[in-house]
């Protein structure tokens, strides 16, 4: 699943979590789409080339998450949740103001790659992950069976 252009609208399950209930896509996650599915997965840890600070990715467990954050800030989050020892995957979300530098496909990737070091399957709800594994096929075995 992919989207080429702002003004297509793909319809995805309503249990993904989204708050406006209508079964489609909104702009920001399209936005994300394209992000994720823009190449191939390259190394992110600065915002900019005028910043010192580093990018780093965290598991909170307990959450259900995991985060992006840079100076202690939560900028991206990739949540889901665990049902009969597989990961549901929700939604992935990049504040505006880091939208287009790689982080949502960054964070997907070392979200799936620390899944797969747990031995443990997913089944996707969230549309920006879908997108990112249709591109990134390494993820597909990641799939869980019935999905």
């Amino acid at each position: 699943m992919s989207a080429t252009n702002s003004d297509q609208r793909i319809e995805y399950p309503d249990a993904a979590g989204y708050p406006d209930g209508a079964g489609f896509l909104d702009e920001g996650t399209v936005t994300l789409i394209d992000e994720a599915t823009a190449g191939t997965v390259r190394e992110v840890d600065r915002p900019s080339a005028d910043t010192d600070a580093e990018i780093m990715v965290h598991h909170h467990v307990d959450e259900r998450v995991y985060a992006a954050t840079i100076d202690g800030r939560q900028i991206a989050s990739f949540r889901y949740d665990l049902v009969d020892g597989r990961i549901i995957v929700l939604t992935t979300t990049v504040a505006p103001e880091f939208r287009g530098r790689g982080i949502a496909a960054d964070l997907i990737a070392d979200a799936l790659d620390d899944i797969r070091e747990r031995g443990l399957h997913v089944t996707v709800r969230c549309p920006v992950v879908a997108a990112f594994i249709a591109q990134n096929l390494e993820y597909a075995d990641l799939i869980a069976p019935e999905q």
